[in-house]
C-alpha cells in the first residue's frame, strides 16, 4: 500500500466515522425539548435530564466509535500534509491533534453524556459538581490540543502550502462549527434544532473529510 492510497483509506474512515457519529449517536442524543423555566441553565439541564436510556447508548456506542475513527481522518490529513518537507512541523501539529481526537475525544464525549444523565437529578449544584470534577479536567487538556490543530490546518491551506486550494481551508471544523452554533442559538426550542446542535463537531468532520477526500482525488501525496 503506497502512501497516498493509505492517506486517501484514513480520509475515508474519517468521514465514515464522521457520518456514524451523526446519524448514530449525536442526532438522537439531541432530540429533546427544554422546558419552560425562568432559569434558562436549569432548562438546559432539564431538557439534557429528558433524554432516554436509549439515546444516551445510541450517543455513547456510535459517538464513541465515530470519533475514535475520526481522528484516523486527521491522521489522514496530517500524511498529505507532510508530504512536504516544508510542512514537517504543522503536520506533526496536526497529527499530535489527531491523536487527541482518536483517543480523548471518545472519553471526552462519554463524560458529556454522563453528565446528561447526572441531569436528571434536577440538583444544580450536583450537576456543577459532576461537571468541574469529571468533564472539566479531560475537556481542558482535549480543547486546546483540538484547536491548535484546527486553527494550524486552516493557516497552512490558507496559505497555499498544500494540494487543496486556499478556499478549502473554510472547511474546517471550527468555522463550520461556529457557523452551526451560532445558527441553532437563535433557532427555536424544537427537538431538531437542539439535534443539529449536538452533531456540530460531527457535521465539521464531515463537510471537511467530504471536501478534502473529493479534492484528494488528484492528490500526489
Amino acid at each position: 500500500m503506497n502512501r497516498e492510497t493509505n492517506s486517501k483509506k484514513l480520509l475515508l474512515i474519517g468521514l465514515i466515522g464522521a457520518i456514524i457519529t451523526v446519524i448514530g449517536g449525536e442526532l438522537p442524543l439531541g432530540w429533546y425539548t427544554n422546558p419552560d423555566l425562568p432559569d434558562r441553565v436549569m432548562a438546559q439541564f432539564a431538557g439534557y435530564g429528558s433524554v432516554s436510556d436509549l439515546q444516551l447508548a445510541l450517543g455513547v456506542f456510535f459517538g464513541g466509535i465515530g470519533i475514535a475513527l475520526q481522528g484516523l481522518g486527521y491522521e489522514g490529513i496530517s500524511k498529505i500534509i507532510g508530504t512536504d518537507p516544508k510542512l514537517r512541523h504543522p503536520s506533526k501539529i496536526i497529527h499530535i491533534g489527531a491523536l487527541a481526537c482518536g483517543s480523548l475525544g471518545p472519553l471526552v464525549h462519554i463524560l458529556a453524556i454522563a453528565m446528561m444523565y447526572v441531569c436528571r437529578s434536577g440538583n444544580q449544584e450536583e450537576i456543577m459538581r459532576f461537571a468541574g470534577l469529571m468533564v472539566a479536567p479531560i475537556t481542558i487538556v482535549f480543547m486546546p490540543i483540538y484547536m491548535a490543530m484546527m486553527v494550524v490546518m486552516f493557516i497552512t491551506i490558507i496559505r497555499g502550502k498544500t494540494v487543496w486550494s486556499k478556499g478549502y481551508a473554510f472547511a474546517n471544523p471550527m468555522i463550520i462549527m461556529m457557523v452551526v452554533n451560532a445558527v441553532t442559538f437563535f433557532g427555536p426550542n424544537f427537538p431538531v434544532v437542539h439535534s443539529i446542535q449536538m452533531a456540530n463537531m460531527g457535521l465539521g468532520s464531515f463537510i471537511t473529510f467530504a471536501c478534502l477526500i473529493t479534492k484528494n482525488a488528484k492528490c500526489k501525496a
